[in-house]
């Protein structure tokens, strides 16, 4: 089995961590790989996350933000993938550090079990698109200019948001910026595109949960222009009369669920509640 690590380069705990997974994994007969960088810091083989470098499974070190990098490379590689916490919250990272002998266990004994989550995509007037799996923002890149955005779905004009900006996220993405701005908690069974306006100065204010095939026409209605970011990653700009499309990803996220929580769990755990 191939395993490839992905670290985050300015977090001197990740580093401790990848070296303590990296020596685990080498001493129980796995090959570990990582991207240049890291690569060069744990003394193991760079590795291009491409079809002519095929991997297994892919390990995330540091936060959620580190996790969505990983993504990236899970979804064109079409592996599984697990993150080991060293953020605030994670979300999205399911192994703690002292977990690390647990799944590298279950990686040698083939007994992982993985969960598939749904993931979403956008693009900008008919150009390429950029997919993730927490959610789709479209927000002003002006500071003081409030942006206009028409919303049509499944072709049918639904109404004009008058706000700093739009999120649409996935069920496991209702705990990050959807969260932030008011939006519902989703279970990530409940596959679905929640549509959350931020700062909005519209009569209508709510969230709405929409089915997962539903596809969400943006159009920029005032000559303010909208930056558009997928996960955290910029995508490009829109300006007045321009399209943005949004809609679920052809493909399924592959999570490692290594601690097997259930969904109010993780909830009250991951936000302190009890």
């Amino acid at each position: 089995m191939r395993l490839a690590v992905v670290v985050h380069h300015k977090l001197e705990r990740a580093a401790e961590v990848a070296e303590l997974l990296t020596r685990r994994a080498l001493e129980s007969g796995l090959e570990v790989v990582a991207d240049e960088r890291a690569a060069d810091l744990l003394e193991i083989e760079a590795t291009n996350f491409d079809a002519e470098h095929p991997v297994d499974v892919i390990a995330a070190i540091g936060g959620d933000g580190t996790v969505l990098r990983a993504v990236q490379h899970a979804l064109s590689l079409d592996v599984p993938l697990f993150g080991v916490n060293l953020g605030r919250v994670g979300f999205l990272a399911d192994v703690e550090p002292d977990q690390i002998n647990a799944v590298v266990d279950q990686l040698t004994a083939g007994t992982w079990v993985e969960v598939e989550r749904m993931a979403i995509e956008a693009s900008i007037a008919g150009g390429d698109s950029l997919v993730g799996v927490n959610d789709v923002v479209v927000e002003k890149v002006m500071s003081q200019r409030l942006v206009s955005i028409d919303v049509a779905v499944d072709g049918e004009p639904f109404l004009t948001y008058h706000a700093d900006g739009l999120v649409f996220s996935t069920p496991l993405g209702s705990t990050a910026y959807n969260l932030s701005a008011g939006g519902p908690l989703v279970h990530p069974d409940v596959e679905s595109i929640i549509v959350t306006p931020v700062a909005h100065h519209s009569l209508f204010s709510s969230a709405i949960v929409l089915p997962a095939n539903a596809e969400l026409r943006c159009t920029v209605a005032r000559e303010w222009p909208v930056g558009v970011n997928v996960d955290g990653h910029e995508l490009g700009n829109a300006a007045e009369g321009e399209d943005i499309i949004i809609r679920r990803a052809a493909g399924n996220v592959r999570f490692i669920d290594h601690s097997r929580r259930s969904y109010p769990r993780l909830i009250t755990e991951k936000l302190k509640l009890q």
